[in-house]
């Protein structure tokens, strides 16, 4: 019997610490779980607190709110709301399609008050009026190009259903995986 000897060269083990870049890939790592976070939060929240977010796809409001914008809005009773304020509401003409625009004036009619919006960009005021009546979207912030962002994981996580969310999450995770990989 013979004993083979197998000469196998010796991996090189890792540095065992180097700081800088693991306080570099530490604080990625922070700064992308906050806008996930963030993301989440935007998507997410209405269901869970007071307020609701929508995103604006049109020029109408520029250059107050951009397009791209996200408006943030809160529920505000209809006899608190004044001349002035930028409103999210229901298109008359249009169910299912949401406006933000500003209370260009307050006008009485057979029914109660009504408001009459403008986009600060148009030249004049909207060729419909909105009720004054029960509780409506008071704008409260306004954050330029997080909308489309916002927009598309709304449609993930109700149009294609949580399936969609989930291939995100899934990607998101391998992608940190691979980035955590270090080279030989």
């Amino acid at each position: 019997m013979s004993a083979a000897v197998l000469d196998v060269s010796v991996a090189k083990p890792a540095p065992a610490f180097r700081p800088a870049p693991a306080a570099a890939r530490l604080m990625l790592k922070a700064s992308l779980g906050l806008v996930v976070l963030g993301l989440l939060t935007l998507v997410v929240g209405p269901w869970l607190y007071p307020f609701q977010s929508f995103y604006v796809r049109s020029g109408s409001m520029s250059p107050t709110i951009p397009v791209g914008s996200l408006v943030i809005a809160s529920r505000a009773p209809a006899d608190r709301l004044h001349v002035g304020d930028v409103i999210v509401f229901e298109r008359p003409d249009q169910p299912g399609t949401m406006v933000v625009h500003r209370i260009d004036a307050v006008v009485p009619t057979p029914t109660g008050r009504a408001f009459i919006t403008k986009g600060d960009a148009n030249s004049s005021p909207d060729g419909w009026q909105v009720a004054a009546t029960g509780e409506g979207w008071r704008a409260v912030y306004s954050l330029s190009r997080v909308g489309f962002t916002v927009g598309w994981l709304h449609a993930a996580l109700t149009r294609r259903g949580w399936l969609g969310g989930f291939a995100v999450v899934v990607a998101v995770c391998a992608l940190i995986s691979i980035w955590q990989c270090e080279e030989p």
